[in-house]
């Protein structure tokens, strides 16, 4: 586990699958993915063109650069995978804590020299109790006097089955080439 921390929050990452396990609140030490005894994640997924594998769950996470508000995970395809899913790339995930929110970057990298099909989703399991309203490119969650607001202009953002969804699907990235996505996740 890699926790980061600032003066107003603490989160704590699993390097395993680089899902985000605690969102904590310096101020009060409450852990807002907290739900009772059960504790939510930040879930990833990344997967190729009508694909079932998760790569984000198949291959290793391996953490590339490490500070006290900041880490970064880098997952690389292997041969194994390579077999089922024909493409070279490396994918960055970073989370970084900058004031009151968490800066979700995932940079993907196509190795490879043909474009590359690929589906991006983080998804948020949203806790009893939690008023949501959908907003253009955010997604705001409230209790008593506390909200959480996910946020991006690259992922499409919805609300399904008691989840946030955060995707980016059926997307294509050139041969040789790389793109950056960001999602914020802010405590106010």
């Amino acid at each position: 586990m890699q926790t980061i921390e600032s003066s107003i929050l603490r989160a704590a990452i699993d390097e395993k699958d680089a899902q985000l396990v605690n969102f904590v609140s310096q101020h009060d030490q409450i852990d807002y993915f907290k739900d009772g005894d059960s504790q939510k994640k930040l879930g990833i997924a990344f997967i190729g063109d009508d694909q079932s594998e998760n790569w984000a769950e198949l291959l290793p996470w391996t953490v590339v650069d490490k500070g006290d508000a900041r880490v970064s995970l880098a997952l690389i395809d292997d041969s194994a995978s390579y077999k089922r899913f024909p493409y070279h790339f490396e994918a960055i995930l970073s989370y970084i804590l900058e004031g009151n929110r968490v800066v979700i970057k995932y940079y993907l990298k196509n190795n490879s020299h043909k474009e590359m099909p690929f589906s991006v989703l983080f998804t948020l399991p949203i806790s009893n109790g939690w008023t949501e309203s959908e907003n253009v490119n955010e997604i705001e969650l409230s209790k008593k006097d506390v909200t959480i607001k996910l946020a991006s202009t690259n992922f499409d953002l919805a609300i399904r089955n008691k989840q946030i969804v955060a995707m980016l699907e059926k997307a294509r990235l050139d041969g040789d080439s790389d793109v950056e996505l960001t999602l914020t996740l802010t405590l106010s």
